[in-house]
């Protein structure tokens, strides 16, 4: 499926968008947390502190309601779990549940909270869900205690969480606006630089299509006014390379047909014995002449040919005719050849095959194009098959072979001028030809109205598929 140019740089442009926003969003959401989390420890550590400094002016005003009052304000806190001053020997003499007090606990916790000499931090819980702090209680030298302050972590994660809601509704309505309004200026953009690129996709193509004299008009001064001029420039060379190409090929016509013509009527005149008796050896001297004047003559009409199609000048004069009777002039012309090569040379035609609407010229040297190459590139004891059938308004004609076939990497070039695919194996690695036969019979077709492809597999053979119109019905 093909995708434009203008949704690939509105899709890009909203990626990057949500991208970026994205990132920033979950970096302040993140931040958020982190300095939540760091809060909240540094908020134990003060619960902590401030446990351990009431115990000592509790102890040095001999005031021991000073404490219990703290103990009670620090009941309000929902993340507290408990807070406790334990003596040395673990018994507990303050804590948050009055029913503790003097209680002895035993456990691990408690043994390596009334060693600790400095803040200790612990876990306690299957999960460590409470978070225990320990800090000794000491005024001078004497050792009055240890504070004790537990925090749930499930508690302070759902804290946390509540904070962050609406942290989180900011940052979510601040990339949504922030990415409309990119996905906006994506479009906006889009729409500027798709425009100048429409206009040179377009120019380009006129003047693939043979229109030189076209001229893309982008009035921009960016790189891409710069590339339009370019085209403009590369249009008018090419309109001058196309120029001197005509003159060429008329210069050709007149300056080598018509000597090549008296050559080969002189050779014929010297092989008849118009000029006296000639020996086997000049004979053989003249046949060889004479086959390379036909051989000239013949690339000479090709060039011809592809300067008319390239010009659009291929005069068409259809007819109604016969398939089977252009293939049978095909075959008498390359029997002779496939039983050289001992080639089986097979028409398959049925007989009730419509008649085709076409000139009858042009269909031969379409043939004789297709037929020739089948067989150039078939090996001894291959085969080549010249199929048709009806196909809707068309008549679908097949030139198959059983030859070296044509790497997948040349099938899109085969009709470009002077083309030719170089076989790897055999025989056809020796094959010659001008490269213009597959250019001819693509601007045939086509001045036709029909379409010319090939398939191919390599050491597999290759078929080329013709489709030309139908005759018209006759008006009853």
């Amino acid at each position: 499926m093909k995708i434009s140019l203008r949704l690939k740089l509105t899709a890009f442009s909203t990626l990057l968008i949500l991208a970026v926003v994205s990132g920033v969003g979950l970096s302040v959401y993140w931040s958020e947390r982190l300095y939540l989390i760091k809060r909240f420890a540094q908020t134990q550590e003060d619960t902590l502190n401030f446990l351990v400094q009431m115990k000592r002016e509790s102890v040095a005003s001999q005031n021991a309601q000073m404490l219990n009052s703290y103990l009670s304000l620090l009941r309000r806190n929902r993340a507290l779990s408990y807070a406790m001053i334990q003596d040395k020997d673990g018994r507990v003499t303050a804590h948050t549940n009055t029913a503790l007090i003097n209680t002895i606990a035993s456990d691990d916790v408690t043994a390596n909270a009334v060693k600790a000499t400095s803040l200790l931090q612990q876990t306690l819980g299957a999960s460590g869900d409470i978070v225990d702090l320990a800090l000794p209680v000491l005024q001078g030298t004497r050792y009055l205690g240890v504070a004790r302050v537990g925090f749930s972590q499930q508690t302070m994660t759902q804290l946390v969480d509540q904070l962050l809601q609406s942290a989180r509704n900011r940052i979510v309505l601040a990339a949504l606006i922030s990415l409309a309004g990119g996905i906006l200026l994506a479009v906006a953009l889009s729409f500027l630089f798709d425009r100048p690129i429409r206009h040179l996709r377009d120019g380009a193509h006129r003047i693939g299509e043979g229109h030189l004299d076209h001229q893309i008009k982008i009035t921009t001064s960016d790189e891409l006014g710069d590339l339009a001029n370019e085209f403009n420039v590369m249009a008018n060379k090419l309109k001058e390379v196309a120029k001197l190409k005509q003159d060429f090929v008329s210069n050709v016509t007149h300056e080598l047909r018509s000597p090549l013509t008296s050559l080969r009527g002189y050779v014929e005149l010297l092989l008849k014995g118009s000029a006296g008796r000639i020996n086997e050896e000049q004979r053989d001297y003249l046949i060889v002449i004479k086959n390379n004047a036909v051989r000239l003559a013949r690339f000479i009409d090709n060039l011809l040919d592809v300067a008319k199609i390239e010009a659009h000048k291929i005069e068409i004069h259809p007819e109604t005719i016969k398939l089977q009777d252009v293939a049978l002039e095909t075959v008498v012309l390359f029997r002779p050849m496939a039983e050289e090569k001992k080639i089986e040379f097979v028409v398959s035609l049925p007989p009730q095959l419509p008649p085709l609407h076409a000139d009858a010229d042009k269909l031969l040297e379409i043939l004789t194009n297709l037929v020739s190459n089948a067989i150039k590139f078939t090996p001894p004891e291959g085969r080549v098959t010249l199929a048709g059938e009806e196909e809707n308004e068309f008549i679908h004609i097949r030139v198959q072979d059983t030859g070296s076939g044509i790497p997948p990497e040349n099938l899109d070039t085969v009709f470009n001028k002077f083309e030719q695919v170089k076989p790897t194996r055999g025989l056809a690695r020796k094959t010659k030809g001008t490269g213009l036969g597959l250019t001819i019979v693509k601007g045939f077709v086509e001045a036709h109205g029909g379409r010319v492809w090939v398939e191919s597999q390599v050491d597999q053979g290759t078929t080329m598929h013709v489709l030309l119109p139908k005759s018209p019905l006759p008006p009853l």
